[in-house]
């Protein structure tokens, strides 16, 4: 799906804000990309989305290279779904007009949809519990459900990749769990592949099997979840006794203060 071979980006005024990025997921795969705030978590997602290119390294979307394609087409296999994106909506803006627009990766209509994009739509509302209200506004919705249906309006032009970008900020605990869950349900299907950002440990349920830890501007770890476990990576990363336990499936971490 994806491969970045020794990417690195300097920009102007900056410096050096990734350096030599090796990272590889194929189909299917579901990963988290776990970062603090700074690391450059986001410049790797702009990496990943072309709307950055590295100033040094290769890039491979699906199969293609850099030059020599539209990146704007390749942008609509990558389902892209942020808190940030609300900000961009109207809030009289229709529920199905909201999930339609992500046929076109963009904010509003620019044509009208046909009969059975509109039904599809409409299924997929109702797949989240909001059968019959396709016709509300999206300011009448929780921020749970707003955040639900961005998956929706990233799913429905059926992508290779979806990307959710820290979508659980803002949610309170209940509401961050139905997250997680609809994510589950929804992007479970084994051919998507899916990464996920966060800085929440307890955010990296047993659905996501991989994780590419980066700091300072570099890859820390990159491996599978279990791994981070059996090797402490996370006392290492945050230079304290983090202690990181699982129960009943999920993970969950404290800070040691123990001497």
């Amino acid at each position: 799906m994806i491969k970045l071979n020794n990417v690195s980006l300097d920009i102007y005024g900056a410096g050096n804000i990734l350096n030599n990025i090796n990272w590889h997921i194929k189909a299917g795969e579901k990963w988290i990309l776990f970062g603090r705030n700074g690391s450059g978590k986001s410049k790797l997602l702009e990496i990943v989305t072309g709307y950055n290119f590295p100033s040094q390294g290769d890039v491979t979307r699906f199969g293609l290279g850099q030059p020599g394609y539209d990146i704007r087409e390749l942008r609509k296999r990558i389902g892209y779904v942020s808190s940030s994106l609300w900000e961009m909506f109207n809030r009289s803006e229709g529920l199905i007009d909201a999930v339609l627009s992500g046929l076109y990766a963009s904010i509003g209509m620019y044509r009208e949809a046909t009969k059975e994009e509109k039904e599809r739509a409409a299924h997929l509302i109702g797949t989240i519990g909001l059968k019959g209200r396709e016709y509300d506004t999206i300011g009448n919705l929780s921020d749970g459900e707003k955040q639900k249906l961005l998956i929706l309006r990233s799913l429905i032009s059926e992508p290779d990749m979806l990307i959710f970008d820290e979508p659980s900020a803002g949610l309170d605990i209940i509401a961050r769990e139905n997250l997680l869950e609809a994510i589950e349900e929804l992007t479970g299907k084994k051919t998507i592949s899916v990464i996920y950002v966060t800085h929440h440990v307890e955010e990296i349920t047993p659905f996501f099997e991989n994780i590419f830890i980066i700091d300072k501007g570099e890859c820390f770890f990159k491996g599978t979840v279990e791994e981070v476990l059996n090797r402490d990576i996370f006392t290492s990363l945050f230079h304290k006794k983090i202690e990181v336990f699982r129960k009943e499936g999920r993970l969950y971490s404290m800070l040691n203060t123990c001497s």
